[in-house]
Parts: structure tokens; C-alpha cells; sequence
């Protein structure tokens, strides 16, 4: 990718989120993911005189897409609407509530594209059908090709509008592939379906992880033939090298305030949690016992971390503060092969990869302590990673022959496959919201 490019896609963007008032607002997780999906319509935005069309298709695509991604949402065929974009205005009373009752939609997505001095505006409305209301609305500004981010946020805010709590898809997915031939490289997918290379190392990468603030990337490559751990800004395109020292550095994850570093290092045959200080150049040992210890990830405030060791005999997954290694609680006791822990982004679950009946399955366990879920049952699953809204896990899978990015809710009541195309995908790591 050009570092021209690279930029745009990620900084390129000024979108602006303009409240519009809401005659109801519902609060509250109305319907769960994977439970009976709300019927909703999303027909096609009126479009005004000197607005580019294919933007305005490019919103609803996109619109419609993470509607569908949610698991909340059943998106009714476009082609049964009695609906002409083109007559229709945004006020309540304009709404033919009985047409949408009429193909038995519940709710009602409806919005209008115009131009502006720096670009196009989409002003947006979610309806509640059945009680013929507004539920809330957004102005959504930027470029003309910000179309698709555009869809995103409207399909976080709609989220928003009924549970409380903005949806996922203003984010991405880091990745490891080697879709582009013989190495593996870091790639990064968004919801509308885009996969974007971001390392070109020609070699083995490996573990990727987001800053908090989502502009830049850690991931572990062997680019000078041996583990190295980097960090790549992505504003610039330019990587890093942030740990060197002899051993393998690996799982590396950035602390909630984006200061420290833990990771995994292995020294004299023995594998450890280290906690790295990259603005002091420092490092703290956090781990010392003679088993394993591997697959850090910090609690959502920076005081706890999530790691896997063998202390016990086999991988389990404990968690501690760092610096109180003789504080560690042990919280999984399921299974004989529990790894790859990472703490939700409201700090309530632990998900992570437990080997059952020789494959390995996603579970989710509660921060405190108790039984497991099991989410996946099909195929051999890893890698867990959270959305920013502690909805969903991402995971990769082989189900069949080459292992692909999937994605369930956290009741395990759904899947959806992410990637496809050629080569083999795996380590998705989710990134927070962008700004």
C-alpha cells in the first residue's frame, strides 16, 4: 500500500456527529443479540440536487451491512418498501406508519443526502413503527468518500439509540495472513468488507495489537531473522523497533493509558510476563515461576492482567496486579488446555481458547471467578479478541481447510464469517473506536 494511501484511509476522515433532538429515547438492551431479530427497513436516502449518487448507495450498503452484522437487526428486502426516497422528507408526521407495518417492519432507517462546501451530509432518523415514534437522529458530515465510515457510525448510533450503547462498527480488525503469498503479514478488515495490507516485511509477523487510540499497531516480526517486537504508526506508515533483546517477544499489548507494554519474552528456556516502559526505555519482570507464562492482556482499567501459565501442571488462565505475582487467582479449572485470555472492554468477562475433545473452542468466564461458557462448537477456534462495545468476540477458525476471521455474540447464539478469499487468516485483534 502507498504511505499516501495508508494515511487517507486512516486520518483522512473529519466526521462530524451532529445530535438531532429524539421525540423517545429507549434505554436498556431491548433485544440481545441472537435473540429474535427486530424486523427493520433501511430503503434508499433521498438524494439532493448536486450530491453524488454513488455515495449516497455507498451509505446504504454499508448501512444495511452492520445492521445485518449485529445480530439485532433483520434488514427486510428493499424490494417489498412502498417507498419513494425521492418524495419523502425526515419529519414525524411524514412517516406512512401502516405502508412499514404493512411488510411487517418494526423499525424504520430513513435519511437524506446533500452536498456540502467540504463534502456531503447525511441527515439520518431511526422510527419506532409499532409505536409511531422517533427514536433519535444524527447529521453525519464528511468527504465524499467518507460514505462507508459515514454508514458505520449511523449503525453505531442506531445501536445507540436502543440499548444505550454506541455499536462496533466504526473500528477494525488487525490480522495475520498470508493471502499475499509465502509470508504472513499484518492486514486490517473493516465492516463494509475491506481488507487493507498494512505491514510488507517479506517475512513472519506475528500477534498483532492496537494503541488505544487506534492510530498505530505492536506486532512481533521476524524481518531481521529473529522475533522482534515493533510498532507501527499508521499515520506515517513507519515502524519501530520497540524490544530487541535475545529471546522471542511476543503477545505484546499496550496498557488502557497506551504507557507500558506487557508481553511475553522468553529467556534461558523459560517464558515470562514483562511490563515494557517504552518512554523510559525500562523494563519489569512481572512473572518468575518455572512454568510458562504467556498471552498477557490487560483489565479495561490497567490494574489487573489476564495471563495464561502452566503453573499448575496445564495452561490455565489467571489473572493478578502487576507486581503481586503471589496474588495470582487462578479462574479457569474446565479443560486441560486453557489459553489466549483477554478481558472484555467493560471489564465483566474473560474470553478465551480452551481445548475440548481435541479441538479448541471459545469460552467466556466472568472476571470473578465461576463457570465457563463455550460459544463455538463447530471447527478448531483461537484467538479471541472483544468489539469495542463488549458485544462480540472475533476469533479465527478452520472449519473445513484454511482459517478464517468469524465473529459471535457473547451468548454464542450466532456466527458470521468476516474474511474469505485466498490463504489462511488468524491473530484478529479489535481496535476501539476510531475518532
Amino acid at each position: 500500500m502507498h504511505l499516501s494511501r495508508l494515511r487517507g484511509w486512516l486520518c483522512g476522515l473529519s466526521v462530524v456527529l451532529v445530535a438531532v433532538p429524539a421525540v423517545a429515547q429507549v434505554r436498556g438492551e431491548i433485544l440481545g443479540p441472537g435473540a429474535t431479530r427486530l424486523p427493520v427497513a433501511v430503503p434508499d436516502v433521498k438524494v439532493m440536487p448536486g450530491s453524488p449518487t454513488a455515495a449516497a448507495e455507498t451509505y446504504v450498503r454499508t448501512l444495511r451491512g452492520d445492521l445485518e452484522h449485529s445480530g439485532i437487526f433483520r434488514v427486510i428486502n428493499p424490494t417489498a418498501y412502498i417507498y419513494d426516497p425521492q418524495s419523502a422528507d425526515l419529519s414525524l408526521e411524514s412517516v406512512n406508519f401502516e405502508n412499514w407495518r404493512t411488510i411487517g417492519a418494526l423499525g424504520l432507517a430513513a435519511g437524506s443526502l446533500e452536498p456540502t462546501a467540504d463534502g456531503i451530509a447525511v441527515d439520518a432518523r431511526y422510527f419506532d413503527i409499532a409505536n409511531r415514534s422517533l427514536v433519535g437522529g444524527r447529521r453525519v458530515v464528511g468527504g465524499t468518500g467518507d460514505a462507508r465510515r459515514m454508514g458505520h457510525r449511523m449503525a453505531d448510533a442506531i445501536l445507540e439509540f436502543l440499548t444505550g450503547t454506541p455499536g462496533p462498527f466504526e473500528s477494525r480488525i488487525a490480522f495475520v495472513s498470508d493471502r499475499g503469498g509465502r509470508f504472513r503479514e499484518v492486514f486490517a478488515f473493516t465492516f463494509d468488507g475491506e481488507v487493507k495490507q498494512i505491514t510488507r516485511h517479506n517475512s513472519i509477523t506475528m500477534s498483532p495489537s492496537w494503541h488505544p487510540s487506534s492510530r498505530s499497531l505492536l506486532f512481533t516480526s521476524f524481518k531481521d531473522r529473529r522475533p522482534m517486537l515493533f510498532g507501527m504508526d499508521l499515520t506515517t506508515g513507519y515502524d519501530t523497533r520497540i524490544a530487541s533483546k535475545m529471546g522471542v517477544n511476543v503477545g505484546a499489548n499496550y496498557s488502557p493509558d497506551g504507557r507500558r507494554i506487557l508481553l511475553s519474552r522468553e529467556e534461558n528456556g523459560n517464558t515470562d510476563l514483562y511490563e515494557l516502559d517504552p518512554g523510559a526505555g525500562s523494563a519489569r519482570r512481572l512473572t518468575t515461576h518455572w512454568g510458562i507464562d504467556v498471552g498477557g492482556s490487560w483489565s479495561p482499567d490497567g490494574r489487573r492482567v489476564a495471563f495464561c501459565s502452566a503453573r499448575s501442571g496445564t495452561p490455565q488462565v489467571y489473572i493478578m496486579a502487576p507486581g503481586d505475582e503471589g496474588g495470582a487467582q487462578r479462574i479457569t479449572f474446565e479443560g486441560d488446555y486453557n489459553c489466549s485470555p483477554t478481558w472484555s472492554p467493560d471489564g465483566r468477562h474473560i474470553a478465551f481458547a480452551g481445548r475440548r475433545q481435541g479441538s479448541f473452542q471459545i469460552f467466556v468466564v466472568s472476571a470473578a471467578g465461576g463457570a465457563s461458557r463455550q460459544l463455538t462448537f463447530a471447527g478448531s477456534n483461537e484467538d479471541p479478541t472483544w468489539s469495542p462495545d463488549a458485544r462480540y468476540i472475533a476469533f479465527s477458525s478452520r472449519r473445513g481447510g484454511q482459517k478464517k476471521i468469524y465473529m459471535t455474540d457473547l451468548q454464542g447464539r450466532w456466527e458470521r464469517q468476516l474474511t474469505d478469499g485466498p490463504g489462511n487468516d488468524s491473530s484478529p485483534a479489535w481496535s476501539r473506536r476510531l475518532n
